[in-house]
């Protein structure tokens, strides 16, 4: 099988975030999860794309961790459209079919916009013992996304700028938690505004094999949803401030039956890989 490993969110190799993406055959029995499950550990990145064509531009996508499945990954939806549209796979528009329903793809001149599903917090009931997972850091709750699955919600917090780009969370309490991660963010301060970013984060998702991930397409669907409001815009631009760090463009697309959450960045290819086994 052909896969690859794009870093995703940036215009540098070796920087944003690093996806692998499994090219699976169109035809035949497919792979079982727990060989999907094996492969995204022997990659051992945040997320391995697993892809494979339904014909007409449609596409079945699943995402792994090293740890486990997910319902919803944008990083790893960005670098699978980069790459199928690098190779000559696809050549306009596409559509993935996956657990959090139809996502589609385009590239736009320098980078790759993909279309989310708007995820706002619902709760800002905290669990027991989220205080001392955040460690020695003030912060403001802004609650909790509502999937059903403990692993799948996130918690959005608000820090300053300054606190953001030294935060440390306590990763093992953090894990004991019925929680996926902590998305945490900041307004821009003056060395990003000064480059024309609005929004900063970063996202910390030990439980699900990921202590820290370097740029998070997924988390902004909460984000957008958040920011576009405090900042009476429909969309901003964000940087991930994790030590890889990348950059994304986020807006709001109410034009259909529910609001999407429009990603756009840019991304490189690092790595053509063949599957062996």
């Amino acid at each position: 099988m052909r896969a690859a490993v794009v870093d995703a969110f940036t215009d540098r190799a070796f920087s944003g975030n690093p996806a692998a993406v499994v090219l699976l055959p169109a035809e035949g029995p497919a792979p079982s999860p727990d060989w999907m499950q094996s492969v995204a550990a022997e990659f051992a990145l945040s997320e391995t794309a697993f892809v494979s064509s339904l014909g007409n531009s449609q596409y079945r996508l699943r995402w792994f961790t090293p740890e486990l499945e997910v319902e919803l990954c944008g990083h790893a939806t960005l670098a699978t459209a980069h790459w199928l549209l690098e190779q000559g796979l696809q050549t306009g528009p596409m559509s993935f079919r996956t657990m959090s329903g139809w996502l589609r793809a385009e590239g736009v001149p320098g980078s790759v916009t993909i279309s989310l599903p708007l995820v706002p917090v619902v709760d800002t009931r905290a669990p027991d013992g989220f205080d001392q997972a955040m460690g020695f850091i003030n912060y403001q709750l802004i609650g909790f996304t509502g999937q059903s699955v403990a692993l799948q919600r996130n918690a959005l917090v608000l820090v300053d700028a300054t606190d953001l780009r030294d935060m440390q969370v306590n990763l093992r309490r953090l894990t004991a938690l019925p929680l996926g991660g902590v998305i945490a963010t900041a307004a821009a301060d003056e060395p990003a505004r000064a480059k024309g970013i609005d929004v900063l984060s970063r996202y910390f998702a030990p439980a699900l094999g990921i202590d820290e991930d370097p740029v998070t397409g997924s988390a902004h669907s909460t984000l957008a949803h958040y920011w576009c409001h405090e900042l009476g815009t429909t969309g901003f631009r964000a940087a991930q401030v994790s030590p890889r760090g990348g950059l994304l463009d986020v807006d709001l697309d109410d034009s259909e039956d529910e609001t999407l959450v429009r990603v756009s960045g840019r991304a490189v290819t690092t790595m053509d890989v063949e599957l062996r086994v």
